[in-house]
């Protein structure tokens, strides 16, 4: 009942296109119709030439002159509910014509009807099923007589079993195609219906971490600042114990490194620069990540060949060092990141070598927390890298490598300046 409760609005919302297509089987049936009469003339079958000719035409000049009823202020599903109802208004004509109800194509009525049903559910959909009813009826009593062969009653058998094969078969074809078409939209409308439900989801997700975060910066600032003054007083009493000076300088360092991550968070994110050369960057940025992980062994293979100036989003770093923070936990203390540009494109790939993610894991990487293993980690990491590059526009993709290990790619479109 839910996917019929969908399928109305979806198709009806998509008039112009559905009514291009209606426009299109229209032409074909006109054609068709065209031919079934070339045959009727060649077998000498006798019908009113002059008015089958006039219907034909007037539903040839209506489905030209429905296109410009949009460009005339009307709503495209009012050209789609004035062409069906042509349908069945020429239909009901050209039964009247050659035979009434007795004619075999009055089954054509059913096509019309579908469409409407489909395509402009409402009101509109039973007034023509009621009109179709109601012109059906009336061909009983007036008709012209049924084409006969000089009264030849074997003749007149085999005409309406050749008609109602032919109905049944443009009936059939016409259901089987535009069904299968209206099948088409509303599977390619349902996967992104599903695709927006999963971004949306991942959105109140980052939304909530990033209340979280807001009221964690707040309340570590206070606490940050309180060990900075610690740092320096010891580092001013304790200046003869060199062992202790550099670890308290290291101390210092990753206590400003805090620090100033809060002040980004509490800024909203950094400012945008100018271009720069895209791989120095990254060495110095990788460098700097290196001096705040002395007990992570770093391997960083710098291309050859020219270093372009690019355009990043200062969005991409934070991103970028979630992944190789997870690369360096999980890889035992060592993680390699190599990186090249083709076509416009960056792509990085951070490798540790030990480690393995399950199938599961890889399938939800990046839409949702994943269980880590980090005895603080939340598994989110991940999820925020995924969430940041697809907004850049780039994509992130985790494998398991055969020789152990997990391999992480990103690639990402640069906007290369001069």
């Amino acid at each position: 009942m839910n996917r019929n409760a969908m399928l109305a609005p979806a198709l009806a919302g998509d008039a112009p296109q559905a009514g291009a297509r209606v426009r299109r089987l229209r032409w074909l049936m006109l054609w068709l119709a065209a031919a079934m009469l070339a045959g009727c003339a060649l077998e000498r079958v006798e019908l009113p030439w002059l008015l089958v000719g006039q219907a034909l035409a007037t539903l040839a000049l209506v489905n030209l002159l429905l296109p410009r009823l949009p460009a005339w202020g009307l709503p495209a599903e009012l050209a789609l509910r004035l062409g069906l109802l042509c349908d069945v208004l020429v239909l009901t004509e050209l039964l009247a014509f050659s035979g009434g109800a007795a004619n075999p194509l009055a089954s054509l009525y059913l096509p019309p009807v579908l469409f409407a049903a489909l395509l402009s559910p409402g009101w509109f959909a039973w007034l023509l099923a009621a009109l179709s009813v109601a012109a059906y009826g009336l061909l009983f009593e007036w008709h012209l007589d049924w084409p006969l062969n000089g009264g030849n009653a074997a003749y007149a058998f085999n005409l309406h079993l050749s008609g109602m094969w032919i109905s049944f078969a443009l009936s059939a074809l016409l259901i089987a195609g535009f069904v299968s078409w209206l099948a088409r939209q509303l599977r390619h409308q349902g996967d992104a219906l599903a695709q927006a439900r999963e971004t949306q989801l991942r959105d109140e997700q980052l939304l909530a971490v990033g209340m979280q975060a807001a009221g964690a910066a707040h309340s570590l600032s206070t606490p940050l600042n309180t060990m900075t003054l610690l740092v320096d007083e010891l580092l001013s009493e304790r200046q003869g114990d060199e062992a202790l000076r550099q670890d308290l300088e290291l101390m210092r360092a990753q206590l400003a490194s805090c620090r100033a991550t809060l002040s980004r968070l509490k800024h909203g994110s950094e400012s945008r620069g100018g271009p720069q050369p895209l791989f120095s960057s990254l060495a110095e940025r990788l460098e700097g990540w290196r001096s705040l992980r002395p007990d992570v062994r770093l391997e960083w293979r710098t291309p050859d060949g020219d270093d372009p100036l690019v355009s990043l989003d200062a969005a991409f770093w934070p991103a970028l060092f979630n992944l190789v923070n997870n690369a360096a936990e999980a890889g035992g203390g060592e993680v390699a990141v190599s990186a090249c540009l083709s076509g416009g494109r960056l792509r990085l790939d951070i490798v540790n070598r030990q480690g393995c993610l399950s199938e599961a894991q890889l399938a939800r990487a990046g839409l949702a927390p994943l269980d880590s293993s980090k005895p603080a980690g939340l598994g989110l990491g991940m999820m925020l890298s995924h969430a940041t590059l697809a907004r850049l526009g780039g994509t992130l993709r985790l494998d398991n490598r055969a020789e152990g290990g997990v391999h992480a790619r990103i690639e990402l479109p640069l906007e290369e300046g001069a």
